[in-house]
């Protein structure tokens, strides 16, 4: 009686409490007219961390309010944000006895008319190169190369405990500390920094310093030494007339402050590295010019700089250590071509952030039920369900999917007894059928590209995969004497075909397509064992260490055309990132020349030359991309024919397209 009581009396309040629903996004909605678009998601309400979005429509979202230095647009290539022209050259520094050497030195590169800028502070002779190639300086140097340039040595310093009060201590006291010229910290425990002529007296003082005391003895080591300092400057001026959403203008000291904090925390950013390698950030031109030097010749920094979103200084002085409670509770303005109207536990408004601009606005309903979603597409107030389940798809006419952010693969140690044959390793290549896996598997995959790099860049290959064929693949197993048996096994007259599979543990995607691997490579004549690893920290001590056969990763996608990381032989030993262990001299001066290249058009050329070499030894193995998809009504921005997928969609393509200038680098200084 009373549960029969508690449905009549419930029923009704349920169909109330859905019909204020449908009436408030329909309220929305209409606020909205007919520009906007309701997304409804089942997602919580995100943080907009715009540096670590937690899913993809969080980044999309972050992606419509902030704005970074440069974007890389629809065609792969990189284009004008915030910063609208930009200019790499060289500052090359030399170290002489005394001043007069430093100003005969002077005297005599203006006499010949090089470099451009020279002047002397001090006993230091500082050039600037407009041009990035190394020849131009190597002549400089040669023609004061008599008057004998102080050697610059590099150092690094390490030490189980904090170093840095000990060495502020040491440079408030030491009488040499004029003979260090650069300094960089690398974490709370180590330090590099350049030192100019006969350092011996200098790194004794040193020793003493930070070894005295309670603290673990430090570790010195010398990095190398050069005849003068080579520095590659980047310099990115800022668009005139671009403003925050609060009305503030937009300077290099915004995006100053930004790389400030992002390269000293320890957020897995994307293009870290390149981060990492920046040695001072200047502002310059009255605010209008990011002066940003760098450690060492680094082409591949200028892609750190690429769809990094920027924040206004004002916000990180407030927020000096920001966390995702911050950009929760205090929302830094953007400067993109949307800002956030409204913001409350369940949805989110934004809006165009100008008048003049011709762009939908958008409404984010989040933490929503299934029950609401078939209610919003009943009434017809929403225009894109993301995720799309089953239901969704069953209402919607499209299906639209995200661009692939990672995609998977296979690594294979090729020190390991039996992966080390190069065509074993094609064998199990040729052995995997990767649309068989994509039907099987849960989610929206999609093939993958074998190219080392990320797809839709301009110098992305498009290299194609390996074809199913598990017959050749057999042959070349036999060929070289491992026959199958009457079991089917691959082995010869003392052991198997065997190896095992690292697998990351508890994700339903990679379990499944570690099982499905395992039977694809039984038909082939292999015995797979899997290892499941619980802890990502495990697994990549496994790697570091070389401690596996093959193992399957994620592979997330970089704008970055640096490959040296992972494939240079300098890298090949326990403890570095070349975790297959090529090792091939001709491979490591290609990978040099790349991570060498300033000039983005030159990219693509030495990347086909790399892949040419390395692709054919197989280090890995591509299996497919992974993608979001969502389901949207027909018509909506953005649309191709009317139930026809849509293909690589972000939310910047649902608003209205604005005219893009193409990004050239300057040529004046």
């Amino acid at each position: 009686m009373i549960l029969a009581r508690t449905l009549i009396l419930g029923f009704p309040l349920l169909i109330a409490a859905l019909a204020w629903w449908s009436a408030e996004t329909s309220r929305h909605s209409h606020v909205q007219g007919k520009d906007g678009i309701v997304v409804m998601l089942p997602q919580n309400v995100p943080a907009l961390n715009p540096f670590l979005p937690e899913t993809e429509v969080e980044r999309q979202i972050s992606d419509l309010v902030h704005e970074p230095l440069l974007r890389i647009g629809a065609e792969g290539a990189l284009q004008p944000a915030l910063a609208d022209s930009w200019r790499w050259s060289q500052d090359v520094t030399c170290w002489f006895t005394d001043e007069a050497t430093a100003k005969r030195a002077l005297v005599r590169l203006q006499a010949q008319g090089r470099p451009a800028t020279a002047h002397v502070k001090g006993n230091a002779l500082l050039l600037s190169f407009s041009e990035t190639a190394i020849t131009g300086v190597q002549q400089a140097l040669e023609v004061i190369a008599d008057l004998q340039p102080q050697p610059a040595a590099f150092w690094r310093i390490e030490r189980q405990t904090p170093l840095r009060e000990d060495w502020d201590r040491f440079t408030a006291a030491s009488t040499l500390v004029g003979q260090i010229q650069r300094v960089w910290f690398d974490g709370p425990n180590a330090c590099e920094f350049v030192v100019s002529g006969p350092a011996q007296r200098l790194l004794d003082e040193l020793r003493v310093t930070l070894d005295s005391g309670p603290q673990q003895p430090c570790t010195l080591t010398l990095l190398g030494e050069v005849g003068a300092l080579v520095e590659p400057v980047l310099d990115l001026d800022i668009r005139p007339g671009r403003f925050w959403h609060d009305g503030k203008l937009v300077t290099a000291e915004d995006a100053r402050a930004t790389l400030e904090f992002l390269r000293t925390s320890d957020w897995p950013l994307p293009n870290r590295d390149a981060l990492r390698h920046i040695q001072s950030m200047q502002v310059q031109n009255d605010g209008s010019r990011l002066h940003v030097t760098f450690r060492k010749r680094y082409g591949p920094a200028l892609a750190a700089f690429a769809d990094l979103p920027m924040l206004p200084a004002a916000w990180w002085h407030h927020h000096p250590a920001a966390t995702k409670a911050d950009f929760s509770r205090d929302s830094p303005p953007g400067a993109g071509n949307h800002r956030i109207a409204t913001r409350n536990a369940r949805s989110l408004i934004l809006t165009p952030a100008s008048h003049d601009l011709e762009a939908p606005r958008f409404l984010f309903n989040f933490s929503v039920s299934p029950l609401m979603t078939q209610i919003g597409m009943r009434t017809h107030t929403v225009d894109l369900v993301w995720p799309a389940t089953a239901a969704d798809r069953a209402h919607f006419t499209q299906m639209r999917f995200t661009p692939p952010r990672q995609r998977l693969v296979v690594l294979w140690n090729t020190r390991h007894e039996i992966l080390q044959n190069t065509r074993f390793r094609e064998a199990l290549g040729l052995a995997v059928d990767t649309s068989a896996l994509i039907r099987a598997l849960p989610g929206r995959l999609g093939h993958a590209d074998a190219s080392l790099f990320a797809p839709g860049l301009w110098f992305s290959t498009r290299a194609q995969q390996m074809p199913f064929d598990l017959e050749k693949a057999r042959t070349i197993l036999a060929d070289e004497g491992w026959p199958r048996d009457v079991e089917g096994l691959a082995r010869r007259a003392d052991r198997s075909f065997r190896f095992t599979l690292l697998t990351p543990a508890g994700d339903t995607l990679h379990r499944r397509a570690a099982e499905l691997l395992v039977e694809q490579w039984r038909k082939l004549g292999a015995q797979v064992t899997l290892e499941p690893i619980s802890e990502e920290q495990t697994l990549a001590q496994r790697l570091r260490e070389h401690r596996f056969d093959a193992v399957l990763v994620d592979q997330r996608f970089e704008v970055s055309w640096d490959q040296l990381p992972w494939w240079h032989s300098s890298q090949a030993s326990p403890g570095g990132t070349n975790f297959c262990g090529i090792a091939d001299p001709q491979i490591d001066l290609q990978l040099e020349a790349l991570a060498g290249e300033f000039d983005p058009v030159h990219v693509p050329a030495r990347v086909r030359e790399l892949e040419a070499k390395l692709l054919p030894l197989h280090p890995l193995l591509t299996l497919f991309t992974t993608h979001d998809e969502a389901a949207a009504v027909p018509g909506l921005p953005g649309s191709a024919n009317a139930g026809a997928p849509v293909p690589d969609w972000t939310l910047r393509t649902l608003a209205a397209p604005l005219p893009v200038l193409q990004l050239k680098p300057r040529t004046d200084k």
